[in-house]
């Protein structure tokens, strides 16, 4: 490969690396708003048409190597004219956006100038190309035959009103990193523009210098066609665009080495060889899988320049990993919800008038750049709306797949506090009729006496006024007492373990003036628990309980124990009798539904409940049979009403 070959190679690699980046840039413009759209459309139109020009040239001269020199000048001058007049589109922006009127005011003789230099360089390049024999002939005139300083021209002249222009009107106005990032390409691709085509004219081919002097003479366009795409990046996929040029630019680059290496000493070397072309093939083989390796590695470095250095991204991972620890010690709609939209804030940097978790479905919503379904199929929708405003006018990629990525995320906490709500507000309602369901038992309870304790009072009564008057009317009073009581606790859900206690003491009253010496009652209460509240009536079933099942089956004599003590921050009543027991183990719920079956009214089954809607796990009601022979029934109910209490409550049968 000779000094001709492979400048035309490389020559038409950039060429067709810039007419790619243009045309994308061109079409992503024309497909972006907001301001100053016609002067980025028309630098991108000279830069697709210098670009254009070139790769047309060279794959005109590769496809025929003696093409007549004057369509080969031709072809160059559309190019050189093109490039003359990319200055003015970029002046022009620079000068919308400076910060005072007086720098706008020099910005408009400037960008002037650039229109007017620009413009003649232009003409002169095409007029030297076209004009007849006779017309260059004039004095003068023949310096526009010099295609190529009328060429370089152009670039010294874009180099000075983009530096000009640059110092006077860019202070301040520059939004970040980006833009920095933007102009230094801008310049650098005009330095090396000017520097190949200075050192193009001092150093004649074929050395190498001379070489790679005419490839930066022409191919330094593409690092001002970068720079301009990040001063640009006001659309969607931005980042994309980045990636992908940046990308075309590294593979371009390992491919022309590649070429360049291959055809040039490497060829040279094998040709010499006894097996040229299996060698030649071979080491072919070699440099395209290295070079494979390298654009794989160098790819992933450059997603990581582009996403965290020229934007200014946060690892994705972590953001999400950030967010997801939050969320998950919220425990309310509302605060979730202010999380999301942080978040967004914080993924977008802008403002958060610009981002709203909207209720409702996506497509009821109000006018919005970007709407993403947060909970789409729940009973209450919401949506991530972002609006696009000020200077911003695009999303990256990066960006929006994180946005969705925080809606499913919290789209999941949403639907997970929304079945806890549900089943609080279940549990709640639950408790609720419990405790409407015990509320109404008790009042079933307190508006009548057990029937069999009534029957049976009512006949010891009765067979006592023939022969014993005295003990008939006592029990009368007795009996009388009772129903007073539980009128008077028809109202209150709580009495004193004193008051419960003395009307222990008149039902049991009754029960010995019924069995006579059969029954012996025992108190024994300490001082200190009487003032204490305790559920109202809940002692009596006990009694009944040890009555039913533990005196009156009992042959001869029968004994019943009343007994209260605190015992670490609870109240423990034990009512103990000296009757048949339980018999067998101690089977709590089978002695329950017998006691409901045989009709004792509300039951130790609902003792149990009130116990547990009132105090949860902290009280417990429990049955065991004693040493020797009979069954105690013990309550522990928590003195403060602690849910937690470890505390353990023994009931009778």
């Amino acid at each position: 490969m000779d000094y001709r070959e492979a400048n035309i190679l490389a020559q038409t690699f950039g060429f067709a690396l810039g007419t790619t980046l243009s045309g994308l840039l061109l079409f992503l413009i024309y497909r972006s708003g907001g301001k100053n759209r016609g002067a980025r459309f028309w630098f991108a139109a000279c830069v697709l048409i210098a670009n254009g020009a070139g790769l047309f040239k060279n794959l005109a001269l590769l496809g025929d190597p003696n093409l007549s020199p004057a369509l080969e000048y031709r072809i160059r001058s559309i190019g050189f004219a093109a490039g003359a007049l990319c200055p003015c589109g970029i002046l022009s922006i620079w000068r919308s956006n400076a910060l005072t009127s007086l720098r706008r005011k020099a910005g408009s003789w400037i960008v002037l100038y650039s229109v007017i230099s620009g413009s003649l360089i232009a003409v002169s390049v095409i007029a030297g190309t076209w004009a007849t024999a006779e017309l260059i002939a004039i004095p003068g005139l023949n310096l526009l035959t010099a295609q190529d300083a009328v060429g370089n021209l152009a670039i010294y002249n874009g180099l000075l009103v983009l530096i000009v222009g640059g110092i006077t009107l860019l202070p301040g106005a520059l939004r970040g990193p980006t833009d920095q990032i933007a102009i230094a390409l801008m310049i650098l691709g005009l330095l090396v523009s000017t520097a190949g085509a200075i050192a193009s004219f001092f150093l004649p081919p074929p050395g190498t210098v001379a070489h790679l002097a005419q490839i930066g003479r022409f191919q330094g366009v593409i690092l001002l066609v970068i720079g301009v795409f990040f001063y640009f990046s006001h659309f969607r996929a931005a980042d994309v665009f980045a990636k992908i040029a940046l990308r075309l630019i590294l593979g371009g680059l390992l491919a022309l080495g590649g070429a360049l290496l291959l055809f040039g000493p490497i060829a040279s070397t094998t040709r010499n060889m006894p097996l040229p072309l299996a060698t030649g093939t071979l080491v072919g083989v070699v440099i395209l899988s290295g070079a494979i390796l390298l654009y794989l590695r160098l790819g992933y470095w450059i997603d990581l320049l582009v996403e965290r250095r020229i934007f200014g991204k946060r690892d994705p991972r972590q953001m999400i990993q950030e967010f997801r620890q939050k969320i998950g010690s919220q425990n309310s709609r509302t605060s979730l919800i202010a999380s999301i939209q942080s978040a967004a804030v914080e993924t977008l940097a802008m403002r958060p008038e610009e981002i709203q978790v909207e209720p409702g479905l996506a497509d009821t919503a109000p006018p919005a750049d970007l709407l993403i379904p947060i909970l789409p199929s729940s009973s209450k929708p919401i949506h991530l709306a972002v609006s696009l405003q000020g200077d911003r006018r695009m999303l990256l990629t990066t960006e929006i797949d994180l946005l969705h990525e925080i809606a499913l995320h919290a789209g999941k906490r949403l639907n997970d506090l929304e079945r806890e709500e549900e089943r609080i507000e279940r549990v709640r309602t639950e408790g609720h009729l419990s405790r409407q369901l015990v509320e109404a038992e008790l009042r079933a309870l307190r508006s009548q006496i057990n029937p069999h304790f009534l029957f049976n009072s009512l006949n010891t009564i009765a067979s006592l006024i023939p022969s014993e008057p005295e003990k008939a009317e006592k029990m009368t009073i007795r009996l009388s007492s009772i129903f007073r009581y539980v009128l008077i606790q028809s109202g209150r859900p709580f009495s004193s373990l004193h008051e419960e206690m003395e009307f222990l003491r008149t039902i049991l009253d009754i029960e010995q003036i019924r069995f006579g010496e059969r029954l012996s009652v025992t108190f024994e209460i300490e001082s200190a628990a009487e003032h204490l509240m305790i559920p109202s009536l809940i002692l009596q079933p006990l009694v009944e309980n040890a009555i039913k099942h533990g005196v009156t089956p009992k042959i001869g004599k029968s004994h019943i124990l009343v007994g209260a003590r605190l015992h670490d921050n609870t109240i423990q009543i034990r009512i103990e009798d000296d009757g048949l027991g339980l018999r067998t183990d101690n089977d709590f719920d089978r002695r329950i539904r017998a006691h409901i079956t045989n009709g004792t009214g509300i039951g130790l089954q609902n003792v149990r409940e009130r116990l547990s809607t009132l105090y949860g796990t902290a009280a417990a009601l429990t049955l065991s049979d004693l040493a020797s022979t009979g069954c105690r029934a013990t309550l522990t109910i928590p003195i403060h009403g602690a849910k937690d209490a470890n505390s353990s409550i023994a009931c009778g049968r």
